[in-house]
């Protein structure tokens, strides 16, 4: 037999084979994923995979042969940090396994990169840190718990519930059953068991109420729950916050709208004040009693829930002369003690209600300490910093209340005073004389009105001006004020007018001394800006009930007396006449009225216009009317003779002239085409020495041409001395304006006598011309004519007024009148309908 030589040798064999397994394993080691290093027991390295090389940032050359940095052994597993050549660091899990390498001992260093999770376990920790500091720094409780009640997570204010709630506070820590604890504790915390309770289980995730703390006290707390999670996994955050502090603000603020909304509905003080005691009431749980004193309004109000009737009563006799006679403004707040020797009773009420300590406190108001607050209570400690905020609550509201108390007694000081002397103006006047009247006829007494007017106080005022005149006012209302007793009323009416009621007369001789009295002060003479200033006094008087039972009715009557004394005698005395006539009467009321119809703007024109013989339109004239407000329109005839009589057509007059002045201006200025307008001038005003100073004057400040002015002259007033007349007519005509006689034919007057007059134009008066169209007429038709014809033979204008019909006008055309004016022609018309005259400059022919 053959021997096969082909068979191998064992021994190389099995090396073949540990070839391969080495290349297999070095193959598995290169291409791992995982960063492996094989290390001899020294810890050097002696293979390092491409995962290995990225993980440590270097080349295998640069890991073979140097040690790992920190000693390794089998079976170690560790974090480690790896810095890397470009220092940024590696965070890794390192596994120490032995292995044979190369057939020797060896370690394999299996390395996981392990820097992001790190980085999220670090930022993690930090993250919850921070969420704990901050739970820590709230000022209120929380924590987390699960759905059987159990404290997962708790800030430090949560870990200080217990002695709150009346519980152990190992109740509250991490890990304990809370709301089992609560349910076995005291009653506040078994009611908030319950609330939250609710809350996990509901759709409610607020509560709030006001719980017992402690052995007295009583604090707001709020409950709010947030849950999260599902089935066992429900959680709920749950924040415990006492809200006691915003409750009693939210309490303060209300108080203190309900009493900015007293003050608004302007409440009287003591309303308001009593009204800020029950605020204080509210606030200081242990108050007994308070008052308060405001010195400016004479004010004291007191306030107690828990005292009866009685013990309050002695309290505020106590409390009032305290604070009437202890006020120490420089002190902010006083300790009050009170003496049992002087008041027994409030000492005994006092102890008997515990009070301990009573303080007063100095209240700022108006920059000043008016007012003081008086505390009673339990507690002997100083105020709170919540007390004191409520203290300045009370400052402020109190401040608001006095300014607009101040401000209301202020306008209504104004509403029923005279600005100038300080006396009831009339609306306070006639208050104070219906309560007379009322008082008078339960009494069965009487009342008397004075009507009080200066004489010649106009005097006064034109000659040394208006300020000197009302000081003069001012010291006259003081002297008058003297002469009355406390329950009489002296008043203003206006002007020099003053009004006096004197209540509870038993007779007229009591008036009579009144009166005597005033007349006596006005005797001695007044000193007013160095002028030495004589003044008397016309008084007239009325009674109630013999001359009046109202108001008005004593008024007019005291005031018709006072000008009957006037017109008789200045500084004297009437009483109301009764036999004095309604004519007398309305005489009396109508010059009383007139005297204010120019201040009051109750004097106003028509304008009458005079076309001449074509129907053109050449001039106006002005004539006066009087729009009184209750009066109505008041006729010419009913006040011109009685402004004659006491001269007030002089004044009159002077605003006649101001107002044809400007109305005329104003329509030149408009660019109207203006005639002349004639005014009527009163003998009174005629007989002036400076009349023609007065008309030049006035026309001068308007710079109205004088042509365009006429002034009308009764016949009658001609009847002077002719030198005068001349002089005087020839003043006015160097002035250029143009001189009429009015009423021409009912006077004395001749034609040769006018000719020695610078007349211009002559007007017939309306009583000729009114029965010129009848049948038996003739006689004041050949007059008509006979006055046309010698007038134009004296080169004068005629003007017949009075023409209401066509066949007047027509007789007076035939006859050679120039210029015609009246119903015919047209009404008196205002300013406004003349200016549509003047437009068209046209009319009836």
């Amino acid at each position: 037999m053959r021997q096969d030589h082909s068979e191998r040798n064992p021994q190389s064999a099995d090396l073949e084979s540990s070839n391969l397994d080495r290349q297999a394993l070095y193959a598995i080691l290169a291409n791992n994923i995982n960063a492996l290093l094989i290390l001899d027991l020294g810890g050097v390295v002696l293979f390092a995979n491409e995962a290995a090389q990225r993980l440590f940032g270097r080349q295998s050359a640069q890991l073979t042969g140097s040690p790992f940095g920190f000693p390794l052994q089998p079976g170690l597993t560790v974090d480690a940090e790896i810095v890397r050549p470009d220092n940024s660091v590696v965070i890794v899990d390192l596994r120490v396994e032995p292995i044979e390498w190369q057939g020797t001992p060896a370690m394999l260093a299996v390395l996981h990169d392990i820097t992001d999770r790190k980085q999220a376990e670090q930022q993690l920790i930090e993250t919850q840190q921070l969420l704990h500091s901050a739970l820590d720094a709230l000022p209120t409780a929380i924590a987390i718990l699960n759905q059987y009640g159990q404290v997962l997570a708790a800030n430090v204010r949560w870990l200080q519930l217990g002695p709150l709630l009346g519980v152990e506070t190992v109740d509250c820590a991490v890990g304990a059953s809370f709301l089992a604890a609560c349910h076995l504790g005291g009653k506040t915390a078994g009611v908030i068991a319950q609330a939250i309770e609710r809350l996990l289980h509901g759709d409610v995730t607020r509560y709030e109420d006001e719980f017992a703390v402690g052995k007295e006290a009583r604090r707001w707390l709020e409950i709010r729950v947030v849950r999260f999670g599902s089935g066992e996994r429900v959680r709920a955050v749950v924040v415990l916050d006492d809200i006691s502090a915003r409750r009693k603000a939210e309490q303060i603020a209300l108080a203190r709208r309900r009493v900015l909304e007293l003050i608004a509905r302007q409440y009287d003080l003591r309303t308001i004040t009593r009204e800020l005691l029950h605020l204080i009431g509210e606030q200081v749980p242990d108050l007994i009693y308070a008052a308060c004193v405001v010195r400016s309004s004479n004010l004291f109000v007191s306030y107690s829930t828990s005292l009866p009737e009685e013990a309050i009563k002695h309290l505020d006799a106590w409390a009032g002369e305290v604070l009437a006679s202890e006020l120490r403004p420089q002190q902010r707040m006083l300790s009050l003690r009170v003496d049992p020797s002087r008041w027994p009773v409030v000492d005994y009420i006092l102890q008997a209600y515990a009070v301990s300590e009573t303080w007063m406190m100095a209240l700022r108001t108006n920059r000043d300490v008016d007012s003081w607050l008086l505390v009673c209570r339990q507690q002997n400690n100083p105020l709170t910093a919540e007390e004191q905020l409520l203290i300045e609550q009370f400052e402020q509201l109190s401040l608001i209340a006095l300014e607009q108390h101040a401000t209301l007694h202020k306008l209504a000081y104004q509403a029923h005073h005279d600005a100038l002397t300080g006396l009831p103006n009339r609306l306070l006047f006639e208050d104070r004389l219906q309560q007379a009247i009322e008082h008078a006829r339960r009494a069965n007494t009487m009342v008397a009105v004075l009507f009080i007017d200066l004489d010649r106080f106009k005097h006064v005022n034109d000659t040394l001006g208006h300020t000197t005149g009302d000081m003069l006012l001012i010291q006259v209302a003081r002297r008058f004020e003297a002469c009355i007793r406390a329950t009489d009323t002296i008043a203003r009416h206006g002007g020099d007018e003053f009004l006096l009621v004197l209540s509870d007369i038993t007779s007229p001789q009591q008036v009579t001394h009144v009166v005597r009295r005033l007349h006596e002060a006005l005797d001695q003479p007044f000193f007013v800006n160095g002028h030495e200033i004589f003044v008397s006094a016309s008084i007239g008087a009325s009674l109630y009930p013999i001359d009046g039972t109202d108001v008005i009715a004593l008024q007019r009557a005291a005031d018709v007396a006072m000008y009957r004394a006037k017109q008789l005698l200045h500084n004297s005395f009437q009483f109301f006449d009764a036999a004095i006539t309604d004519v007398s009467i309305e005489r009396l009321q109508i010059e009383n009225l007139l005297r204010r119809a120019i201040e009051r703007h109750e004097l106003l024109l028509y304008y009458q216009p005079k076309v001449d013989r074509t129907g053109q339109l050449v001039g106006l004239e002005a004539l006066l009317r009087w729009q009184h407000p209750e009066l109505g329109m008041v006729s010419p005839a009913r006040f011109i003779p009685i402004a004659e009589e006491t001269g007030l057509i002089v004044p009159i007059g002077r605003w006649v002239l101001r107002e044809v002045a400007r109305q005329v201006t104003q329509w030149w200025r408009d660019g109207l085409k203006v005639v002349p307008v004639a005014v009527n001038v009163s003998v009174i005003q005629f007989t002036q020495a400076d009349f023609a100073q007065t008309v030049a004057d006035t026309v001068a400040q308007t710079a109205l041409p004088f042509s365009w002015l006429e002034l009308e002259l009764t016949e009658s007033m001609l009847m002077g001395q002719i030198d005068d007349l001349r002089r005087q007519l020839g003043e006015l005509r160097q002035l250029g304006v143009t001189l009429a006689i009015d009423d021409f034919g009912t006077g004395y007057s001749s034609l040769s006598y006018l000719h020695r007059l610078p007349i211009n134009v002559l007007k017939i008066d309306r009583s000729f011309v009114a029965r010129l169209d009848q049948d038996d007429a003739g006689v004041e038709r050949s007059l008509i004519t006979t006055i046309i014809t010698l007038g134009h033979h004296l080169g004068v204008q005629i003007v017949a007024e009075g023409v209401e019909t066509a066949g007047q006008r027509q007789i007076l055309f035939d006859a050679g009148c120039d210029v015609f004016q009246g119903y015919h022609i047209s009404r008196p018309l205002p300013a406004g309908v003349v200016r549509g005259w003047l437009e068209q400059n046209a009319g009836t022919g």
